[in-house]
């Protein structure tokens, strides 16, 4: 995505999009640094999980080349902003402890070298600790992709195979990466894409989808569609019919795994 899109989508993007406690608990397990080290967020948005990583005591600067997503940045003593992308992180080689990366990867210009520079800037052994999304992994026998057919069709283009992402940390690092699932509670309080998996209603309210870069980048008309026969389902009973068994599920495999590298 280019940056102007992302000046569009952030206007609204508070609204829905809050840090979630489950992933940046498993976040900062998976960094497993002292209290006071030094991380860098790369692709922050907002800085939604850097403040929650400056609250738990680390020292944060938060990337993001958007100029309204940074405009409207978290405020913490622990965190700072920089203006920067993936490709060129604004730091010395071996500067920092860690580095973590919450559902960014798939706007990269260049995922390599985002990789990269990732490698480059974290001191030798240290963590890179990603929150990534690859929608076919969650892609057959699921009503999100039965409804959001074309949603799901035009992700493929964006988001970049796991195996090929895990393949190009692996190069990029020269240690094994280590994948783990992470299945999505029905009380996800980010609202991405594939986080009303037990609130098909959420899907129907406009400022949602605003703040999901799937169906914000969606043209209108196919969003519309799309959203229509969900809600005709849901009013007649056919969604329930056909899904309702989900609403006892306790959680989801919606595709999204959390990668961990070291230098």
């Amino acid at each position: 995505m280019t940056v102007e899109k992302y000046d569009t989508i952030g206007k609204t993007y508070m609204a829905t999009r809050q840090a979630d406690r489950h992933i940046i608990d498993r976040i900062i397990d998976l960094l497993h640094l002292p209290v006071g080290a030094n991380v860098v967020d790369v692709g922050a948005g907002t800085g939604n999980y850097s403040l929650e990583l400056a609250k738990y005591g680390y020292q944060v600067m938060a990337v993001e080349p958007s100029f309204i997503m940074r405009q409207q940045g978290k405020t913490h003593p622990r965190l700072n902003w920089m203006d920067g992308t993936a490709e060129n992180l604004p730091f010395h080689d071996n500067a920092v402890d860690g580095v973590v990366c919450t559902l960014a990867v798939h706007h990269f210009t260049h995922v390599e070298q985002g990789f990269k520079e990732m490698i480059r800037i974290v001191r030798t052994g240290n963590p890179i600790v990603l929150f990534v999304s690859d929608p076919r992994q969650s892609a057959k026998d699921n009503w999100l992709s039965d409804y959001f057919a074309p949603i799901f069709n035009q992700s493929f283009q964006v988001y970049p195979i796991l195996e090929e992402l895990v393949a190009a940390l692996e190069r990029t690092s020269g240690h094994q990466v280590i994948v783990e699932s992470f299945r999505l509670p029905p009380d996800l309080t980010d609202r991405f894409f594939m986080s009303g998996w037990r609130h098909p209603e959420w899907y129907l309210d406009p400022m949602f989808r605003k703040g999901v870069s799937p169906l914000a980048n969606a043209s209108t008309e196919v969003v519309d569609r799309c959203v229509k026969r969900l809600e005709e389902d849901l009013k007649s009973g056919t969604w329930n019919a056909m899904y309702g068994d989900i609403l006892s599920q306790t959680d989801f495999d919606g595709g999204y795994r959390l990668l961990v590298a070291h230098s």
